[in-house]
């Protein structure tokens, strides 16, 4: 089994159980253009996590979404130990 994974980080608006926003719009976006066992990252967690020095990151360049005008800078994390 491979797992895919893509985050961003905002806020959301949570109703009981269920969470809605552009946020999880976007997150659901980004996790589908991950493929088996990557996890893409928006430039926010980058900017974020980066600042840490615990992870690396490689860019993947640019990427339109659905339902965002402008296009986002994507990022690989690369979380595997060597």
């Amino acid at each position: 089994m491979a797992i895919r994974m893509g985050m961003t980080v905002g806020e959301l608006i949570r109703e009981e159980q269920d969470l809605f926003g552009m946020l999880v719009v976007m997150a659901a976006w980004i996790d589908a253009m991950a493929g088996a066992g990557q996890i893409l990252t928006s430039q926010i967690v980058y900017d974020l996590l980066s600042r840490a020095g615990q992870f690396k990151f490689d860019s993947v360049g640019e990427h339109t979404l659905k339902g965002f005008a402008e296009a986002q800078k994507l990022y690989e994390t690369n979380w595997r130990q060597e």
